[in-house]
């Protein structure tokens, strides 16, 4: 009796269970065929229901998108879609309505806002979080748009590149590099880098069938580019097509003679979802023909999978090399077998080759908690690639441990750096150093190759001497120690450029105690008051709000009528989002001090991150009709105008 009655409870539950999907169902078409009828309000009732009625459900999230939706799109209430959206997302932050819920925002931000930034923080959370989506495909493509309209064109050029390795061998990758090539010719102004691009599209699709429309094209930019059109690769012609002819020329040997090898065997362990797009299973059948590969007498199946993913990687077939290596690794970690770093390595640059920068990093700090020796063998063998002149491999090698180990950063830092001098990339060669030096001020290898980058390739002398001093442990100058404060604070190391600034104020105090000179004195209480407030400003980008307003009390105190007190408010309220207080704040610092070029460079600045480039230009020419020859702002300005017109 107990068994019937367990059993007509059973059935009664499910049958309930089908009768709420049902009736959420109708009312999620109810919803929809009401704002066919252009009725938004019934319609945003009838998702409601669902929502009230089955909490924490597929169909509660999807009518909750829906209702964000039209307030976004048809209500003109964004602030009460952008609630649905968000209370999708910290419901259930891994679900697909969440992914959806990300891209929603994304083209809100980028359609309605032009807020760029915004737009690519919800594109990147979706390529990361679900690349097993069809919806991180497109959220890739909007990625690259919006670093496009945002004139991050370096950014897009990348993305582009990155969705190109996650499509290979489809049209899809053509148009993407197609893409590419053209920021880089119309936009960047590199033809150079636009050629190389045009020539690896025809080269490795040029007998895609599918993408013969983009190979024309190509081939025309080529010929305007009196650019060499080289010949499409033969597939077979590769790495792995070599290796796959030698696959099929070993089975057709050992088939007549009934000797063919047993597959590898493979262990019953459940790998994840690696977010390649592809499994490891469809790889080993694409290279063997679609029958499974078979092993070396002492060779397990991981070790097939680590052997047939090393092809790929060299034909930069990121995407199958990396599922390839994602399922061999859990294989071997299973069998508590131990792997060479470069495995480890190779898995982050094909996760980093299609987007999946958190993946990437995440691999590397996995295998450094199991071993602290791997980041030590990732730099070795960067270095080995830098002795063998593989200097963009090199580069991928030290970035793919950045991050990991904070003490061993500044020497990444410098390597990359190294690498870059011989790319002959300066600008990154610079950036590069200085960031060595923003992760350790003492790193005098680092200040020695800032110097004479900037000395010898940038042709920046007066700034080369200043890093010179600096490995000459000459410190004891104002225009030092804030130089060396300018490089942490603009690669976010805020806590050193508090210090420095520190020292720079502290410098000019103790000259400014022993001056009895009128006209010196006054400028190093100006130097003294800038330090300081660079200082505070510094503390209060690091989250150090109280350290920063002693430092301005005190300032305070000391020089009451500072002409540099507004431009601190002005600088302190940006940091806090009160971009009008700034901007009134800026302009009593100008009205303060007219010869002073600091608010007005600054306000200046603000001006053009916020796409005000005619306020810019006019503050900076009549700033230049009191001070025609000012350097700093004649280099923003010039750029600015030529941009404009």
């Amino acid at each position: 009796m107990k068994y019937v009655n367990y059993c007509l409870l059973t059935a009664i539950f499910l049958f309930s269970m089908t009768q709420v999907g049902c009736l959420s169902g109708n009312a999620l078409s109810t919803g929809d065929k009401l704002v066919e009828a252009k009725d938004y309000r019934g319609a945003i009732d009838a998702y409601q229901r669902v929502v009230d009625t089955n909490p924490g459900t597929p169909e509660a999230r999807k009518a909750q998108i829906a209702i964000g939706d039209l307030n976004v799109e048809r209500m003109n209430r964004p602030e009460k879609g952008i609630k649905a959206y968000e209370a999708v997302i910290a419901e259930a932050p891994e679900s697909d309505e969440a992914a959806e819920a990300h891209y929603n925002l994304g083209m809100y931000y980028y359609q309605h806002k032009q807020d760029y930034d915004a737009a690519q923080v919800q594109f990147d959370t979706i390529i990361n979080k679900f690349p097993h989506l069809e919806l991180s495909h497109r959220a890739q493509l909007m990625l690259a748009k919006s670093y496009e309209e945002g004139k991050k064109y370096e950014q897009a050029v990348e993305v582009f590149d990155n969705f190109a390795n996650r499509n290979p061998q489809s049209e899809r990758a053509a148009v993407a590099l197609a893409n590419k090539a053209r920021i880089q010719r119309t936009l960047i102004k590199d033809n150079e880098e636009a050629k190389r691009t045009y020539q690896f599209m025809v080269k490795k699709y040029g007998k895609l069938d599918s993408a013969q429309s983009q190979i024309e094209k190509a081939k025309e930019e080529l010929n305007k580019l009196n650019a060499a059109i080289p010949k499409p690769d033969n597939p077979e012609d590769t790495q792995i097509g070599r290796a796959m002819k030698r696959q099929e020329e070993r089975r057709e040997r050992d088939r007549p003679q009934g000797a063919e090898k047993s597959p590898a065997m493979k262990s019953n362990v459940v790998v994840e979802d690696s977010g390649f797009g592809i499994s490891a299973e469809e790889v080993m059948r694409s290279f063997g023909g679609g029958t499974p590969i078979a092993g070396d007498d002492q060779g397990t199946y991981y070790d097939a999978e680590l052997m047939i993913a090393g092809f790929f990687y060299g034909d930069e077939l990121y995407r199958d090399a990396g599922a390839l290596l994602f399922d061999a690794i859990a294989r071997a970690e299973a069998d508590r077998a131990k792997l060479e770093p470069i495995n480890y390595i190779r898995l982050s640059i094909c996760y980093r080759k299609l987007g999946m920068h958190e993946k990437a990093a995440n691999v590397l700090k996995k295998a450094a908690s199991r071993n602290p020796k791997v980041i030590d063998a990732i730099i070795s063998t960067g270095q080995n690639q830098y002795t063998n002149e593989e200097y963009e491999k090199a580069v991928e090698t030290f970035q793919s441990v950045i991050g990991i180990n904070s003490n061993k950063d500044s020497e990444l830092y410098w390597l990359i750096g190294k690498s870059y001098e011989k790319l002959g990339e300066y600008e990154k060669e610079r950036d590069a150093f200085e960031m060595a030096v923003a992760k350790n001020p003492d790193n005098l290898d680092a200040l020695q190759s800032l110097a004479e980058v900037l000395h010898y390739r940038l042709k920046d002398r007066k700034t080369a001497v200043i890093f010179q001093h600096l490995v000459e442990q000459k410190t004891d100058s104002f225009v030092t120690m804030k130089t060396l404060g300018d490089v942490c604070y603009k690669h976010g190391e805020y806590g050193k450029a508090q210090i420095k600034y520190k020292a720079a104020a502290i410098t000019v105090k103790r000259q400014l105690e022993k001056s009895e000179n009128v006209a010196e004195k006054k400028i190093l209480t100006h130097q003294y008051g800038y330090g300081t407030i660079l200082a505070a400003i510094s503390a209060f980008k690091k989250g150090r709000e109280e350290d920063a307003q002693k430092l301005i009390d005190t300032l305070t105190d000391e020089y009451p009528d500072h002409s540099l007190l507004p431009y601190a408010k002005a600088e302190i309220a940006l940091v806090k989002g009160d971009e009008q207080v700034a901007i009134d704040a800026f302009k009593e610092a100008i009205e303060k001090d007219p010869s002073s070029d600091i608010p007005v460079i600054a306000l200046g600045d603000f001006y053009v991150s916020k796409g005000y480039n005619d306020e810019a230009i006019t503050l900076w020419e009549t700033y230049l009709e009191k001070d025609k020859y000012n350097a700093k702002v004649m280099q923003r300005l010039k750029p600015l105008k030529e941009s404009s017109e």
